[in-house]
């Protein structure tokens, strides 16, 4: 696989987390631009999404302290949110950007290097294993950037569509923001002649927190793909390991080893790009999942209906894949002791065997994700999530009736 089909695999995922201020390679682009992306992209970005952030929190606690209806409050809480979120998650991988560069140089090398005559007895099976993995990839990428446009359009468009069609029938234009925001202005915002520029302003705040979510989340998918796919590869290799001579074996048995300290390694860097912002993640899906579920069953209008479904599905996706992908990581990196169990072992030299046991005793050792080490992250950490978001919506129908 060349470096361009590597990068093209990416492509979505780079161009979110450019936008979002953070490179993960170092790509051919304008200096000026490089410059400006390097240093102050992210900078200008979270300026113009805390703003909102501020604002959002600005109306949650205004609203508490002037008795606002429950409902209201339930209405931007997930926003808020989401914005916090997105705004943890992005700032970890900006913080470790020289870690990212290096997972994803080494992940390119690794694929772009790998020798198709090491393997030329089960070829049609390691491009089985790299075209199923690929095509898993690419599926979710597009699924997840499909719903997140549905978000952002649901949230961001249909205000200003309602606010014309109201024009329309009545003759009276009243501006319509997508959030909840408290300004700390003099005059009336929803009469404000500069309207477009705040319904700009939170479009863009939007748009940083889709951009963030999705660049960072699908980079989680695709690293995890990727090592996922690089532990079969080793597997594969691993049940082929004993060649016809004793220096084949050994020389086949180095370069395993090799490759498994270098995923085990890749996985360890993840681990650490990850962890922080993961354990924020499984608290807030719980409160994104319940406060998006209890508006959509209390509220009676129809575009805010529509707006808290694709957030629904937007929340339970994204915290479903996380979860799934570093399952899938993790059995991967434990299926590597069936592999050298199921190659002819018996065959090789006392030195080698000693070694294949090793490698058998570290592989029974889960290379994991974690959530900053309070959790796994797998599909069980995801029913536990469920069944606390079930629980919290449960009480709060209880608590509004």
């Amino acid at each position: 696989m060349s470096e361009k089909e590597f990068d093209k695999t990416l492509k979505l995922t780079n161009y979110a987390l450019i936008m979002s201020g953070i490179k993960t390679s170092e790509n051919d682009m304008n200096k000026a631009l490089e410059y400006f992306i390097n240093h102050y992209l992210f900078y200008c970005n979270a300026i113009a999404l805390h703003t909102v952030i501020f604002g959002e929190v600005y109306w949650i606690v205004d609203g508490i302290r002037t008795n606002h209806p429950f409902v209201e409050l339930s209405l931007v809480s997930p926003c808020a949110t989401i914005s916090i979120l997105s705004t943890i998650k992005c700032g970890f991988i900006f913080s470790n950007k020289g870690i990212l560069m290096r997972v994803v140089h080494k992940l390119k090398e690794i694929h772009t290097s790998f020798d198709d005559n090491e393997l030329s007895k089960e070829s049609s099976a390691r491009t089985k294993i790299v075209t199923d993995s690929l095509k898993l990839l690419q599926f979710v990428q597009i699924s997840f950037a499909t719903i997140y446009i549905f978000v952002f359009f649901s949230f961001c468009f249909i205000p200003v569509i309602l606010a014309e069609y109201n024009y329309y029938r009545t003759g009276e234009f009243v501006v319509t923001y997508p959030f909840f925001v408290k300004y700390p202005f003099d005059f009336d915002v929803h009469h404000c002649p500069a309207w477009q520029l705040i319904y700009f302003h939170q479009v863009w705040a939007t748009a940083i927190v889709i951009m963030s979510m999705f660049g960072c989340d699908s980079l989680f998918y695709g690293l995890c793909v990727y090592i996922k796919t690089h532990f079969q590869l080793l597997g594969l290799r691993f049940e082929n390991i004993v060649g016809a001579t004793k220096s084949e074996t050994q020389r086949n048995l180095a370069k395993a080893v090799v490759r498994h300290q270098e995923l085990i390694d890749l996985v360890n860097q993840m681990e650490m790009l990850y962890s922080k912002s993961s354990l924020v993640n499984i608290i807030t899906s719980s409160i994104l999942i319940c406060l998006s579920a209890f508006n959509i069953t209390v509220v009676d209008k129809l575009n805010v209906i529509l707006a808290f479904v694709t957030f629904l599905v937007m929340s339970l996706s994204q915290i479903s894949l996380v979860c799934y992908f570093a399952d899938l990581l993790m059995a991967a990196s434990m299926e590597i002791s069936g592999s050298v169990y199921r190659s002819p072992w018996y065959e090789a030299d006392n030195h080698s065997k000693k070694i294949l046991l090793l490698v058998i005793m570290r592989s029974q050792k889960a290379c994991k994700l974690t959530a900053w080490k309070f959790a796994d992250l797998n599909l069980g950490a995801f029913t536990t999530i469920l069944s606390r978001s079930w629980s919290y919506f449960a009480l709060l129908k209880t608590v509004y009736k």
